[in-house]
């Protein structure tokens, strides 16, 4: 009974350190840039990237005015590009691009 045990707890543990390897090492999490326009102080970066923050699945954001680009890195089975992209222009401004790439762990 007791190799048993040990078996199937080293197949677990095998599974939780192997299993992200196993997936191409890829995490669940994505990363959008979003070209925002009507930013001009770091007041408007600030509440951007607040405001990103604020919502459920969003790991990582910021906002830089100078660039005039916003950025979240986040779990999209938890909320999509098109929500943050809206929760962008409720504040009233306005987003003309964005880019979605995979985030490596």
């Amino acid at each position: 009974m007791r190799r048993f045990i040990l078996g199937v707890t080293i197949l677990l543990l095998l599974s939780v350190l192997v299993g992200p390897a196993a997936a191409g090492g890829r995490s669940d999490l994505v990363r959008t840039v979003f070209t925002v326009e009507g930013m001009h102080c770091d007041g408007c970066s600030s509440t951007i990237t607040a405001t990103l923050e604020r919502v459920d699945g969003v790991n990582e954001a910021t906002a830089d005015h100078e660039k005039g680009t916003a950025e979240a890195t986040y779990r999209p089975r938890k909320v999509e590009a098109d929500k943050l992209k809206a929760e962008i222009e409720k504040l009233g401004y306005t987003v003309t691009g964005m880019e979605t790439e995979a985030v490596e762990s």
